[in-house]
């Protein structure tokens, strides 16, 4: 398949509209062709356009490739941001992975709402893909490859060259006179991606010319399949959902299969990588099949999978330290609290606290301290805060972090308990919620 601009405007129009576009634009070939196409393009393109580079600071020419890029994107009056990254790989880690981590993230924070980034993998990419993780032992995650398009925090990220061979991307840069910086860390062979494609897929297409191609239709069909799992394991989830928390008793009416399906879907959903195949099983038999009475915990990486009674959760690995002074709650808008709290807000409700206590600034957000009591409306009696969580089902590392609110010095409520028992006023009433941050 030969690439002109028609071809990308093509694949353009099956993604979502977004607000802007955003090229990721090394310098390379590939996003050099994907850059300059999208700017013949513009005109047809109702959206914005814009690029970034990342300087790694890894090679002695990093700032000339920078100039390079700049030059470029000043010719196409493309506006270009240039974000200097300072690396440091820890020990055992692969300086690519980190590279490749660092990379996104920083390309993350300038995304705009809305805004589709664009990068430049082509047909090869997911070919090689295919077979780096097929070594790897992935599974069906890993085997569907690159997706084409996915929300990617505040937007979009796209892949609109995926059907385009590397070889036609490199006719129609030569062909149209552009220019491209040929990286020499692509020829490095210590790293996996650079062995296999010019020392493995060489030797496939000798032997099978269509090689590149027809591995990158398994990888599609693959994704195809993927998509329906997902949609499985995401109706699985709704059902078993708790808030953050999953319900034990729900998890065990699945089989082993869609029980892992929807667990890694619960996980990727709160922003965690996903543990190796190891801890799934550990997942399996530590957590599934523990007593009621015991408390299982589970790490990996930065997260904590942790049990309580007939739920599951994730927390941060490892716990922030829980505040130590309060603070005032100003007005009467959502509260966002320190530590990973979470939030507070208000509701409107029959009775509750009167609102005027915000507008007359007499509101402040404390944490738990020792020998705390609460009187629930409704309840005869006092009962100490571990009481009162206990009854709730409130996790014990949980409750450090429950918010204290105060009017004046008088304890009024808990997060995520209610409000303790107070004289009825009258006036427009509230009731505080929390969200739990974990």
């Amino acid at each position: 398949m030969g690439f002109d601009e028609a071809g990308l405007l093509n694949s353009l129009e099956t993604l979502p509209v977004p607000s802007g576009w955003l090229v990721a634009y090394s310098g390379g070939l590939d996003s050099s062709v994907l850059l300059c196409a999208m700017a013949r393009l513009r005109a047809r393109l109702a959206q914005p356009l814009r690029a970034v580079h990342i300087h790694h600071g890894l090679l002695p020419h990093a700032d000339a490739w920078t100039r390079h890029c700049q030059a470029v994107c000043e010719r196409l009056a493309v506006p270009l941001e240039v974000v200097r990254l300072e690396l440091e790989v820890p020990p055992g880690e692969s300086l690519e992975a980190v590279a490749r981590a660092a990379r996104y993230r920083a390309i993350a924070g300038l995304l705009r709402p809305g805004e589709m980034l664009l990068t430049a993998q082509h047909r090869d990419d997911q070919a090689e893909t295919f077979l780096l993780q097929a070594l790897r032992g992935a599974g069906i995650d890993g085997l569907a490859g690159m997706p084409r398009c996915r929300p990617w925090h505040a937007g979009w990220q796209a892949r609109p060259l995926l059907d385009f061979p590397r070889v036609a991307l490199r006719a129609w840069a030569e062909e149209q006179g552009i220019e491209w910086i040929d990286d020499p860390s692509n020829r490095d062979r210590r790293f996996d991606r650079n062995h296999l494609r010019h020392a493995v897929m060489p030797m496939l297409r000798e032997r099978w010319p269509g090689a590149g191609q027809t591995l990158a239709r398994s990888a599609g069909h693959l994704a195809e399949g993927l998509a329906v799992l997902r949609e499985v394991a995401q109706a699985d989830l709704d059902r078993c959902r708790a808030g953050r928390a999953l319900r034990l008793d729900c998890l065990a009416g699945l089989s082993p299969g869609r029980r892992a399906l929807l667990l890694r879907a619960w996980i990727r959903e709160q922003g965690h990588a996903l543990p190796d195949q190891r801890r799934m099983r550990t997942i399996a038999s530590q957590i599934q099949e523990a007593a009621a009475d015991r408390s299982p915990r589970i790490d990996w990486g930065d997260v904590s999978l942790r049990r309580y009674r007939d739920r599951l959760y994730l927390t941060p690995n490892p716990l922030p330290e829980p505040p130590e002074s309060g603070f005032a709650w100003p007005d009467a808008s959502p509260l966002r609290l320190p530590s990973g709290c979470g939030e507070l807000r208000l509701e409107e409700a029959a009775t509750g606290l009167p609102v005027r206590y915000w507008h007359e600034g007499r509101v402040r957000v404390r944490w738990p301290a020792a020998g705390l009591r609460c009187r629930l409306p409704g309840r005869s009696g006092s009962r100490s805060l571990k009481k009162l969580c206990q009854e709730a089902g409130i996790p014990p590392w949980q409750r450090p972090y429950l918010p204290l609110i105060h009017v004046d010095q008088r304890l009024v409520a808990i997060g995520g308990l209610g409000l303790c028992e107070t004289e009825a006023e009258q006036g427009p009433c509230v009731q505080p919620r929390w969200q739990p941050g974990f």
